[in-house]
């Protein structure tokens, strides 16, 4: 995002009842945002979403019409034709409508992506979570395998510095606290996260505490069953990390200088003609395509704490 915060609420103001109508198409992004703690409402962030690619795509536009100008391509006879009139207007965008192509897809591939973001971020603080909630309940297990109390365990596991899940096990320590019973306090806990690991763990303590079965049990069928989920996530992100990079490859390697040549024959053969304004943009969308490529590789990766 490039406004700031307060900039960008004083200016989404009027418009926040179409931000709001708009956001009922959207109904989990207010879930996202709320977990990732934005301090925008849904109404506000989807006018956020819109500026901030409008911005860019201004961005893009003016490099475009920079290039064209200096190529020769548009020069102060188009601008006062574009300016003179409205038809005049509409025209000049006919007739250089190539200028518009790079804007319009950064402006829709800005907007997918800033609305898609608030859901990869709440996955992400998921992943998170997962990474350190394997050592957390270890903690736990161990701790009532020794004697501890669940609710001094709990303690125990909150102060430990287990990220988020000992900021979840605080709230509930709070909770209980303040008068609330260990089940009624767990609960809230279970409703609240979204890591399922978490969700079935707490309600798997909590069914054995009403059941008044053994608790060392459920954390362990927990344990093994995010164990055996984490390794597998590892061997599945290696077998399609070859395919990533065989992409990458292809981008960053393959199609700049194949493709080049293979301009060069058509031009030759086929009479297609090759100027510099098509090697720039050849080279722009392979350099897109590789930084795309490099997030969406990271975004994939596991997050496990070894």
């Amino acid at each position: 995002m490039i406004f700031s915060e307060s900039f960008m609420k004083r200016l989404s103001a009027p418009f926040r009842g179409i931000g709001n109508r708009v956001s009922l198409a959207l109904p989990g992004i207010e879930y996202d945002l709320k977990l990732i703690d934005c301090p925008y409402t849904p109404g506000e962030y989807i006018l956020v979403v819109f500026y901030n690619s409008l911005l860019w795509a201004l961005l893009i536009l003016a490099f475009m019409f920079f290039l064209f100008y200096m190529q020769g391509n548009i020069g102060a006879a188009d601008f006062a034709a574009a300016t003179s009139s409205l038809d005049g207007l509409f025209s000049k965008v006919l007739e250089f409508n190539s200028i518009f192509f790079a804007p319009i897809a950064t402006f829709t591939l800005l907007s997918i992506f800033f609305l898609r973001y608030p859901k990869v971020l709440a996955g992400k603080l998921v992943e998170a979570l997962d990474k350190d909630l394997i050592y957390a309940l270890r903690d736990l297990l161990v701790q009532i395998n020794s004697g501890v109390t669940l609710y001094d365990a709990m303690v125990g596991v909150s102060q430990s510095g287990y990220g988020s899940v000992s900021k979840q096990f605080e709230t509930v320590v709070q909770d209980i606290n303040v008068g609330q019973s260990q089940e009624a306090a767990l609960e809230r806990m279970a409703l609240r996260t979204k890591s399922d690991f978490l969700h079935r763990a707490v309600w798997q303590i909590v069914t054995a505490m009403k059941a008044g079965a053994s608790l060392k049990a459920a954390l362990a069928s927990v344990l093994s069953a995010l164990r055996n989920f984490q390794s597998a996530r590892v061997k599945m992100y290696t077998q399609e990390l070859n395919l990533w990079i065989l992409l990458y490859v292809m981008v960053a390697v393959t199609v700049p200088s194949l493709g080049v040549t293979l301009l060069v024959i058509l031009s030759t053969f086929a009479g297609v003609g090759i100027n510099d304004f098509l090697i720039v943009m050849l080279i722009f969308i392979c350099f897109i395509s590789e930084f795309l490529l490099i997030e969406f590789i990271k975004v994939r990766r596991p997050v496990i704490k070894v």
